[in-house]
């Protein structure tokens, strides 16, 4: 018939793709469902009261056949968890139209339940619901009365009564319905009667439908909506109310009990580990709405925390681990969840000597965990259950803090103490290979900036000193602690080497015996001991004969002599040469002088010059000539 308000308000549709936890289950009722519609159990007695159809033409009012509407019925459960054969209630609680979604008191002999209004077609042709009392005297229901808020201007339906009796909770499209459609009131027992209905307010109800309510002992409220999305149509919510009275939803139950198709009727017993609920069209279902009976076990997850340092991955023992749960387990959780499974939180932990911390988790939850070490930065992550478990070890790395302080130096001269400018300082970073060059002040001291978790070398010279290299360690408290570093680096003299010049006879460019060919072998001995040490080998005439004839003996003084080292196994590229002939005369016997022979052979002569060397200790001099010696 036309605007027939229907009983339930369920759409078929086949469920696919429902994932079940391993500790929750589902089991059909095969005992009690039927191929047409079984829904709203009522644990009652030693089993359940339920509703159910001989037909799915339940949403037509009057039916083609009377034998198509709901009533309710009782079945006993038996020792083992089945059920024995259905038995229709007696008494006047099964009319000619639809009787169903029934409430008991805790005595169990006063029931609430939904019937088509016995008045028959309203003003706008529909038979709307109603909500009517029935008392039970010895094993007929009779005293059939309806509620005083019933109307024939909208629909009241499938209550729910709290655990003393005192709460009602139902469904109605009444005046203040959001957007018209059926939203949950609730009606206190005072004074002998009900009170006014009162909507239980938008954290609850939506544009959608708000239907088959239910009171666990504890006063928690199920209830199946289409207006707050979820798995699928009609999914169950849960909803408490504070201490103020006023409802506020905890959240969707999830899977399995919710599925892609309509979810209803959520009957919680046992502190919420066992319970019964009705759902359209599942996989392996008997009809088009089946009741099943359903169990939950929470049980913990293992899982393990890793800390490695974020720059070389290793494993640091002794972290603080946080971890802190912003979303402890499912709805069901949240409501019934009690012991250490639950109570444990938020954990503290401490990574032991393999960086690792193995925890509890819950499952379907969502955390935050805080790690904390000395010397590193702390880090923060969200997580959740999946992704803790995901992998053997959930790794979080984390960054060592960057400190960094003010060097400072001083080069002094080791015997006497004296500062040294100028000194060359090589600051090198061994970590990064990074080298920085700086020189002392006229103080001799030096400042820079290092990092204080790295290892440096510093490497101080200065002309006529032998090199100090020094390294920095054992350092990193005093950086950390004062933010500066200061070191002392002494210098000792260096050893001085001169280098002897190599005389030649009058108008002659080869080795001569004696003091040239001895000053030769010296000189082989000493770059032979300091391998890193190249010279040039500058020659030199005395003023007599021409320049241009000067310059071709100059030039075979000095390949003579660097033949002679190359003999002696030198190799030629620490050899370079250079030819003066007489245009550097060390005195002043230039052309037009008349000189005793001496003084003309100081300018007969190669000079022997250092030209490099990576020796340390060590100042390479050419011997200064004498020029005293054969003067007149």
């Amino acid at each position: 018939m036309k605007n027939t308000i229907p009983l339930l308000l369920l759409l078929t549709v086949t469920l696919s793709g429902t994932s079940f936890a391993q500790t929750d289950s589902l089991t059909n009722i095969k005992q009690i469902n039927t191929e047409e519609l079984d829904f709203s159990p009522v644990p009652y007695g030693n089993g359940v009261i339920y509703t159910s159809s001989k037909s799915n033409r339940f949403l037509q009012c009057p039916s083609e056949n009377l034998g198509h509407y709901t009533d309710l019925y009782y079945a006993e459960r038996k020792p083992d968890g089945t059920f024995g054969e259905r038995v229709a209630l007696k008494g006047k609680v099964n009319g000619k139209y639809n009787d169903g979604t029934a409430t008991f008191n805790a005595l169990g002999n006063k029931m609430i339940f939904t019937r088509n209004s016995l008045n028959g077609r309203n003003a706008k042709d529909s038979i709307l619901l109603k909500l009517y009392t029935a008392d039970l005297e010895g094993d007929i229901w009779s005293n059939v009365t309806e509620l005083p808020f019933n109307s024939d201007d909208w629909s009241s339906c499938h209550p729910a009564l709290s655990h003393d009796g005192t709460l009602l909770i139902f469904a109605s499209d009444r005046d203040g319905a959001m957007n018209g459609s059926m939203d949950l009131y609730a009606s206190r027992f005072e004074n002998g009667d009900w009170s006014q209905p009162v909507n239980l307010g938008p954290d609850v109800n939506t544009n959608g439908n708000e239907i088959f309510p239910y009171l666990d002992e504890k006063g928690n409220l199920f209830y199946s909506t289409n207006g707050r999305g979820g798995n699928g149509q009609l999914d169950i919510f849960a909803a408490q109310a504070d201490a103020n009275g006023k409802w506020i939803t905890a959240g969707n139950i999830g899977t399995p009990y919710n599925s892609s198709d309509d979810d209803i009727a959520f009957v919680p017993l046992n502190n919420g580990t066992e319970g019964y609920l009705a759902t359209a069209n599942r996989s392996g279902g008997k009809g088009l709405d089946d009741i099943y009976y359903w169990k939950r076990s929470p049980k913990p997850l293992p899982a393990v925390i890793v800390v490695i340092d974020e720059a070389t991955g290793e494993r640091l023992p002794g972290a603080t681990v946080n971890v802190n749960p912003t979303k402890l387990g499912s709805t069901l959780d949240k409501i019934y969840g009690t012991g250490e499974l639950f109570a444990n939180h938020p954990l503290n932990l401490t990574t032991d000597e393999n960086g690792s911390a193995a925890i509890q988790v819950v499952p379907n939850s969502e955390y935050s965990i805080n790690v904390s070490l000395a010397d590193y930065e702390p880090a923060n992550r969200t997580t959740s259950t999946a992704g803790l478990t995901a992998q053997p070890e959930y790794i979080i790395p984390i960054k060592r803090k960057h400190y960094t302080a003010k060097l400072t130096g001083i080069v002094f001269d080791k015997d006497s103490g004296n500062p040294i400018p100028l000194a060359g300082i090589k600051l090198l970073d061994k970590n990064t290979g990074q080298t920085i060059t700086i020189k002392t002040d006229g103080s001799g001291e030096f400042t820079s900036e290092i990092d204080c978790g790295h290892l440096y070398e510093i490497t101080a010279s200065a002309t006529g000193y032998e090199g100090n290299i020094i390294t920095l360690d054992n350092f990193e408290m005093d950086c950390k602690k004062n933010g500066e570093v200061h070191v002392k680096i002494p210098l000792q003299r260096a050893m001085v080497v001169y280098l002897e010049p190599i005389f030649f006879d009058f108008d002659k460019f080869y080795i001569r015996k004696g003091d040239a060919q001895s000053t030769l072998d010296n000189l082989v001995i000493l770059l032979n001991k300091y391998n890193s040490l190249k010279v040039n080998l500058g020659a030199h005439c005395d003023s007599r004969g021409t320049y241009g004839y000067n310059d071709i003996l100059g030039a075979n003084r000095a390949k003579s002599a660097k033949s002679y080292l190359v003999k002696k196994g030198i190799p030629q590229d620490r050899i370079t040469t250079t030819d003066f002939g007489e245009r550097d005369s060390i005195n002043n016997c230039v052309d037009g002088v008349i000189c005793p022979e001496p003084a003309h052979q100081l300018n007969r002569r190669v000079d022997v010059q250092p030209v490099s060397h990576n020796e340390l200790g060590v100042d390479f001099k050419t011997r200064p000539i004498n020029t005293d010696v054969g003067s007149n």
